[in-house]
């Protein structure tokens, strides 16, 4: 019975995004995680903040979650920012053999999640999607679809649309990157083409904001994309001048590959520009990586009409 309930959910969402690409021409619409608060639209559309962060999940299996998301969380509220983004790896995960396991991990989460009194979007990562070998694995996917919502999908906030990316899709032919990872970062034809038509689709909004788990312009390249497929995905990126910020996790730090030494704040922007402000910001809670920027962190983003100030905060 739960391998065809996988299965439904499985169908019900390939033909969601068929749909999408056929009759929408966007992405499917991305919902808050279960638990948050829904969508209250800020009563200025040219004037609101919003709180991005991510990795959190536990150093080990059946380790409890970390108290950092819960900081961040509390501080989300405390900034009265009007919503948060969050770029993947919530959980452990990595467990399709058990069900009661990952659901579990999920409720923790989502308990956290709650605390910051707005809605809370997640990109899912590595974590939620793959199986114990770091493949992909059609019943973590199925179950982060049950417990947490679409794999990726736009929502309009303001005057900005927010595309939620899932970036650990299983490259075609053999497990190579070019950088040395055997399951890098990766978007399939199917959520390529939905992200090409939705970012043609709202050429009109003051800004874009993407967030997914690998990052594009990684600290290290084995972190990244597979090298076509980010090499794709960057010249996509570039031709659209109102994509102001592209954020992400994976690599368990802070890293600003557009300043000097990779620590500085993000220069403020205002659009049309190009190209986009890609940040990585990893530091929710996971086991820090061995680097410069290997510290908690989150950012909170301001956005005032054409403007967008951005500024990242350590958290001991």
């Amino acid at each position: 019975m739960k391998m065809k309930r996988c299965l439904r959910l499985i169908a019900s969402l390939l033909f969601a995004t068929l749909a999408s690409i056929c009759i929408h021409a966007q992405m499917p619409n991305l919902t808050p995680l279960p638990g948050t608060e829904q969508l209250t639209p800020p009563s200025n559309p040219d004037k609101f903040t919003f709180l991005v962060a991510g990795d959190n999940r536990p150093a080990h299996s059946g380790d409890p979650q970390p108290p950092t998301p819960g900081k961040i969380l509390e501080a989300a509220k405390a900034a009265n920012v009007s919503f948060v983004l969050w770029t993947g790896d919530t959980i452990s995960g990595k467990d399709p053999s058990s069900e009661a396991k990952i659901q579990a991990q999920y409720k923790d989460f989502l308990a956290i999640a709650a605390k910051a009194g707005v809605p809370v979007y997640n990109a899912p990562g590595n974590h939620e999607m793959d199986d114990s070998n770091d493949v992909p694995n059609s019943q973590m996917l199925a179950w982060y679809i049950q417990y947490m919502g679409p794999q990726y999908g736009a929502v309009n906030i303001g005057n900005s649309r927010f595309i939620a990316l899932n970036s650990e899709q299983t490259p075609p032919g053999p497990e190579t990157s070019g950088s040395g990872d055997k399951e890098p970062g990766y978007v399939d034809d199917t959520q390529f083409q939905l992200l090409e038509a939705d970012l043609k689709a709202n050429k009109k909004m003051a800004h874009i904001f993407i967030f997914m788990h690998h990052p594009l312009e990684p600290y290290k390249k084995k972190d990244g994309f597979e090298k076509e497929n980010g090499k794709a995905m960057l010249k996509l990126l570039a031709k659209h001048d109102n994509v102001s910020f592209v954020f992400s996790g994976h690599e368990h730090m802070y890293f600003n590959p557009q300043s000097k030494n990779g620590l500085g704040q993000p220069d403020p922007r205002k659009d049309p520009s190009t190209p986009p402000t890609y940040i990585v910001t990893g530091g929710a809670g996971a086991p820090l990586k061995n680097a410069p920027g290997g510290f908690n962190n989150y950012l909170i983003i301001t956005v005032d009409n054409d403007k967008v100030e951005a500024k990242m905060f350590k958290i001991k």
